[in-house]
Parts: C-alpha cells; structure tokens; sequence
C-alpha cells in the first residue's frame, strides 16, 4: 500500500510556491526518507525537482482568476496517488521523524490536526483567526495537516467539500452565519463538510500527536509584537530549527512566506 505526502503549488504574483515546495520536500526527505512526495500544480506553474516523486497537473483549475488559490483543494482527494496520503500546505517544514505515525493513521479513514500547538508546544484552542467556526459551531480542525485513505468515506466528503466550493455563494448566503469570505477557505469547507457528515464529532478523532505548530501572532500570545519573526528568530542549529529559543520537533506552518530565506540566512 502506497503512502506519501500532498500539496498544492500554485504560483501567484506574490509568492513562488515552488521555492516553498522544494524546501518541505527536503525536509520531508531528510526525516522520512522512504515517504514519496506529491505536489498538484496548474499549467502555468512549473517545478522540476528531484525531492518530489510526482507531478500532478490539475485539469481543470477553479482558481485560475483566484488571487488565493483554495478552489482546487478538494481535488486532493481524487487526486492523489497514494493508498495512505497525508496533505500539507506548501508554506510548512518536517522537523522530526513521523514514520511511525503510519501504523496509527492507515486505521481510520480521515484523521485531522484538531486544534494546534505554539511554538512553546503548548496545545491552543484559540479562535481568534477562526470566527466563522465559532460561530457555527465548526469543529476546529486544521486542513494544513490531514489524513487520508482511499475509501468510499474519503470520496464522499471530497465530493461535499467539491460541492461546498463550487457553491461558495450560495453556502455563504444560505448555510453559514454571518459569512461574507469572498474565497472559499479551505478550513471552512473542510470543518462545515465534517459537520455535514458528523453533526455531533461523535467519529472526529483527536489525536495529540497529530498536529502542527502553527505560527500565527494569537496562536503564539504575541499579538504585541509588531514583528513575530524579528521577536522568534527562527534558526537552524545543529540540525533542528529554534522559535524563540525552543527546538521544535511538529510539523510547522510557519506561514510568513519569507521565514525561509531568513532561516537560511542565519544558519549556525
């Protein structure tokens, strides 16, 4: 049975997601260095490298006029190669080895990062960014970080997720409360297409290892801070990365597009 990581790389006249693709990969490859590694583009965005396995080239793109490319995300789910696939964004790094992480997910059909963590690796159930989840009562699940296997399951909730984003007015119109996004946030789709199929979480699985350290002022009790990365200094040092002082060891999505060339910048 196959398994790899996923992600999207659109380029936009902001951000080279290649650059960013190439860069996960490696730290994918310098961690689990059996997993494959498969990225979905669109014609226009070109990537070539020997970190990714596989290419795959959307046939029909629902962003192509989107500044933010989220109008292709449930493709993941018809998309992928792999038996067992765990999807990403193109703005994280792997900090550790998740090889064992296989033998637990590869059970179930669909596993997300519930909740996340700070970059003190302290668990935090923070709302701030997420004010249409609270507001409907959305389970707080992260789309950056999902499990999922190829089952009937998996394509009945691609196929909500599908229909929720060529919808995306009409869900914001008639569905969600108070929702006026312009884009369809892949979160959203993802926790509303969840309640869809699981109105109570009686099935949502939480594991506390599953999960990311995700880089935002809220989420890290930094909303002072004018500049988070001038205050974390994220480092690589003797072969891990630092925040703040601390060796991190989860997935991060450190989101600022620049963190990358300013880790390189001031590697020890």
């Amino acid at each position: 049975m196959s398994k790899g990581f996923l992600w999207f790389c659109q380029n936009n006249d902001k951000t080279d997601y290649v650059e960013l693709s190439i860069s996960l990969a490696k730290s994918i490859k310098k961690y689990n260095t059996h997993d494959k590694v498969c990225v979905i583009t669109d014609t226009k965005t070109k990537i070539n490298s020997p970190l990714i396995d596989d290419v795959k080239v959307l046939t029909t793109d629902e962003s192509e006029n989107d500044d933010i490319k989220w109008g292709n995300e449930f493709q993941a789910f018809y998309m992928s190669p792999f038996t067992h696939t765990i999807k990403l964004a193109a703005d994280m790094l792997w900090t550790s080895n998740t090889d064992w992480w296989w033998y637990h997910l590869w059970q179930h059909d669909m596993i997300f990062s519930v909740d996340c963590y700070n970059y003190k690796d302290q668990l935090v159930k923070d709302m701030t960014y997420r004010p249409h989840h609270d507001r409907n009562r959305l389970p707080n699940i992260y789309s950056d970080l999902t499990y999922f296997r190829r089952s009937a399951t998996t394509i009945r909730f691609g196929k909500i997720c599908e229909a929720l984003t060529k919808n995306w007015k009409s869900v914001c119109e008639t569905i969600l409360i108070n929702c006026h996004d312009k884009f369809p946030s892949t979160d959203i789709v993802y926790a509303l297409a969840y309640r869809l199929m699981d109105p109570t979480n009686k099935a949502l699985i939480d594991f506390p290892w599953f999960k990311m350290i995700h880089n935002k002022k809220a989420i890290n009790g930094l909303t002072h801070v004018a500049d988070q990365n001038a205050y974390l200094l994220p480092t690589r040092a003797d072969d891990k990365i630092f925040l703040g002082g601390y060796a991190i060891s989860r997935p991060w999505h450190y989101v600022d597009k620049n963190t990358i060339k300013e880790i390189d910048a001031r590697i020890f």
